[in-house]
C-alpha cells in the first residue's frame, strides 16, 4: 500500500517548488531593473538598493540553481529541454549583442542551466548508480572544490588547494568553465564550475521528491500567482528584460525627462 501511495504522489505536481522558483525569478527581476536603473540610466538614488539586492541575492540564485536540478528528476527528457534552453540561451546572446552590447550576456544563468541539463542526460546513467546520500555529499564537496576556479585554484582557498597553470588561466575559450581573461565581459554570468555541482545535488534531492519522500503541505497551492510564475518561469525570465527596460526608457526619457 505504501508504495501505491508513494508512486501517485509523484504524479502530483509540488506547488511549493514553483512558488519558491518564481518567488526566485521576482526577485531577480527586481535585482535586474535596480542594475539598470543605476548603470544604464545613471540614476544614483537607488545605489543603496541595488547594494541591499546584491548584498542578499546569493540565496535566490542557490534555490533556483537548486530546484532547476531537483526537477531534472521529474522531466521527461533533460536533453530535449537542454537544447531547448541552449537555443533560447544562444538567442539571447544575439539579442544583447545586437540591442544592447553594455549588457552582453555570453554565458549567463540560462547557458550554465542548459548544459547542466545537458550533462545530466549524458550522464545518469553513471549517476544513477551512486546512492542519494553520497550523491549530495560528492557535488557538495566539488562545488566548494570548484568554487574558486575563476581566482585559478582547485580547493579549499588559504588551506588546500592546487594552482591552476597560467597556461590554462589565459585561455580565452574556457569561460564556460569559471576560468576567463582580463578582456571577457558578460553582464550575467554563472560558469559551470561550481554551479553544475550544486545542480547535480539538487538531482540527487528530487530522487525523494520523485519518490513521492516529501512532506505532503508542500502539494497544494499556496500563492496562485508566485506558482503560475514559476511554472513559466524560462519565459518570464527571457521577456522581463526588454519589457524592463522598455518601462524604464519611458519612465527616465519621456515621463521624467
Amino acid at each position: 500500500m505504501s508504495q501505491v501511495n508513494s508512486l501517485s504522489r509523484t504524479k502530483t505536481r509540488i506547488s511549493l517548488i514553483d512558488e519558491i522558483r518564481g518567488f526566485c525569478i521576482l526577485a531577480m527581476i527586481i535585482h535586474h531593473a535596480l542594475f539598470d536603473i543605476v548603470y544604464l540610466f545613471q540614476d544614483t538614488w537607488f545605489m543603496p538598493l541595488l547594494q541591499f539586492a546584491e548584498s542578499i541575492r546569493m540565496p535566490f540564485v542557490f534555490a533556483f540553481v537548486g530546484i532547476s536540478g531537483l526537477s531534472s528528476r521529474l522531466s521527461h527528457s533533460n536533453a530535449l529541454r537542454g537544447v531547448k534552453l541552449l537555443g533560447i540561451a544562444l538567442g539571447l546572446t544575439l539579442v544583447t549583442w545586437l540591442v544592447m552590447p553594455e549588457e552582453l550576456i555570453v554565458f549567463g544563468i540560462l547557458h550554465m542551466l542548459a548544459f547542466c541539463m545537458l550533462i545530466f542526460a549524458l550522464l545518469r546513467p553513471l549517476l544513477d548508480k551512486i546512492p542519494t546520500w553520497v550523491g549530495i555529499v560528492i557535488c557538495l564537496v566539488l562545488f566548494v572544490v570548484t568554487s574558486n576556479v575563476g581566482n585559478g585554484q582547485l580547493g579549499i582557498p588559504n588551506l588546500l588547494y592546487w594552482q591552476i597553470p597560467e597556461a590554462v588561466m589565459q585561455c580565452p575559450w574556457l569561460f564556460p568553465l569559471g576560468i576567463t581573461t582580463s578582456g571577457f565581459y558578460s553582464a550575467d554570468y554563472f560558469p559551470l564550475f561550481p554551479w553544475l555541482f550544486f545542480f547535480l545535488a539538487g538531482s540527487y534531492v528530487g530522487i525523494w521528491m520523485k519518490e513521492g519522500r516529501y512532506p505532503k503541505w508542500m502539494e497544494p497551492k499556496r500563492v496562485p500567482f508566485l506558482d503560475f510564475v514559476g511554472r513559466h518561469t524560462l519565459w518570464v525570465y527571457v521577456i522581463h528584460q526588454p519589457i524592463v527596460y522598455g518601462i524604464l526608457y519611458v519612465v527616465y526619457n519621456w515621463i521624467l525627462a
